[in-house]
């Protein structure tokens, strides 16, 4: 068995986390880390650095992504591992869905003005790194900073979450068609937090939609959710992962290390590569 151990589910200022580059791989190396996963949502334009200075910590960087999806009217996110992040057919979708979240940022802001609450697109733009990936949480932060709301699960409960009046749906790919990007890029992916869904039905079905992986353990998981997700990676021959989903001091209670995995699971995600002959 190999020794060390990994968080293979980390996000930073490229998309919705507080933390650059650096702060994550200084802390990976302070909680005694082997590997950590790079896993931006919609983007990779953290990697390139993460990458470059990685070696000055003694951490090895598993390149990734968070993809968002939908099935059945419920947001599905698929990570994907070791894919080739230059990839020209792989970066031009990123960059769709990078442009598609911002046009949707900004009718989040004409609702919010509809509601005689005044949020500027500029002071959104100022907590993201080089305007990439905004979200709904770059805009729940900066509610706050502004004093519209006292914490940001305030501005999920009240405006911007799913039944809130500042609500608009964003772009979403199928899970399969997610899967193949990952595939087509030569990576792995992998359904991220299903336990979170709390329904097994659909769990599954995601699963047979073109997945190698599922992230068995997940800040989110119980020990009992684990237990399930273990055996239906067995059911149906998938790759184990598993990571914290660290925001930085984007979302309480959720940091860099709290999720262990061994580092045997990244061997495997290489083995399982090298057989594919990627």
């Amino acid at each position: 068995m190999t020794n060390g151990y990994a968080d293979l589910h980390v996000h930073t200022k490229a998309s919705d986390s507080t933390f650059s580059v650096e702060q994550v791989l200084e802390l990976a190396k302070a909680c005694g880390l082997r590997a950590v996963g790079i896993t931006d949502h919609d983007t990779v334009d953290g990697l390139a650095k993460a990458v470059e200075i990685a070696p000055q910590y003694g951490v090895e960087i598993i390149p990734g992504v968070e993809l968002s999806a939908e099935e059945n009217n419920c947001e599905i996110h698929i990570l994907g591992y070791f894919m080739d992040w230059k990839n020209p057919e792989f970066k031009n979708k990123l960059d769709e869905l990078r442009s598609s979240r911002m046009e949707r940022a900004k009718k989040i802001i004409e609702k919010l003005a509809g509601l005689n609450i005044e949020l500027k697109l500029e002071a959104v733009l100022a907590l993201t790194e080089s305007y990439t990936a905004v979200g709904r949480l770059h805009i729940a932060r900066a509610m706050k900073l502004a004093g519209i709301v006292s914490d940001i699960p305030e501005a999920f409960r009240k405006y911007l979450g799913q039944s809130g009046p500042a609500y608009v749906k964003k772009q979403f790919l199928s899970p399969l068609e997610a899967a193949d990007l990952i595939k087509n890029a030569g990576g792995i992916p992998v359904m991220a937090h299903p336990g979170v869904l709390n329904n097994y039905e659909l769990i599954e079905k995601v699963l047979q939609s073109g997945m190698m992986g599922v992230e068995v353990y997940h800040t989110e998981h119980s020990s009992g959710t684990v237990a399930k997700l273990k055996e239906l990676a067995v059911k149906y021959n998938l790759l184990i992962t598993g990571g914290s989903d660290d925001h930085g001091a984007g979302k309480s209670k959720i940091y860099l290390g709290s999720i262990l995995i061994p580092y045997e699971y990244v061997e495997n995600m290489k083995l399982f590569l090298r057989k594919e002959g990627k």
